[in-house]
């Protein structure tokens, strides 16, 4: 019994996984060669809250340029603006079934964190190449993919809590 329930979960794991990366890079296709909406709504965030920086759209490159008083910092393009992670945990809820109430109560809370953690990785970013550039790629391409997927996988267990915590107060 316990084989099949994993055979389930894997299976709409992969079938949502697949839907999702599939609607994105849709999305993307149609913005193409501009910045899609996530990724120009991440820029523009991350500017708001930090507003010592500007956002231009790359209208051919698909990103969006980040600048400090005129000098270009880094691109953020589709990769940066969280949706694998967001995509990667609406996957698992999904597989990991439970009631709507559930949903309704901490999948905002998860996309929403997975949002503010990633504006504060490209903030941490930034801030690395313009004062320690030399380990701007370190951080980039290693460690700060780490630490927010392990972050990720931490709402992914907390989420399987959550109902299991929500199942027995409601027995």
């Amino acid at each position: 019994m316990n084989q099949k329930k994993a055979i389930q979960f894997i299976t709409l794991f992969v079938i949502s996984y697949v839907i999702f990366n599939g609607l994105y890079q849709y999305i993307l296709w149609i913005y193409s060669p501009a910045p899609d909406a996530i990724t120009l709504f991440t820029s523009v965030l991350f500017c708001k809250i930090f507003t010592k920086f500007n956002a231009t759209p790359l209208l051919f490159d698909a990103a969006v340029l980040i600048s400090l008083a005129g000098k270009k910092l880094v691109n953020i393009n589709e990769g940066c603006n969280g949706i694998a992670l967001i995509t990667t945990f609406l996957s698992f809820s999904i597989a990991f079934k439970s009631t709507l109430k559930n949903y309704l109560i901490f999948v905002p809370i998860a996309i929403l964190s997975i949002l503010i953690i990633n504006i504060l990785r490209l903030y941490l970013l930034i801030e690395i190449k313009l004062n320690f550039n030399t380990y701007f790629d370190i951080f980039h391409t290693y460690l700060f993919p780490a630490i927010i997927y392990f972050f990720t996988f931490l709402l992914m267990v907390f989420w399987v809590k959550f109902i299991k915590r929500n199942s027995i107060n409601e027995v």
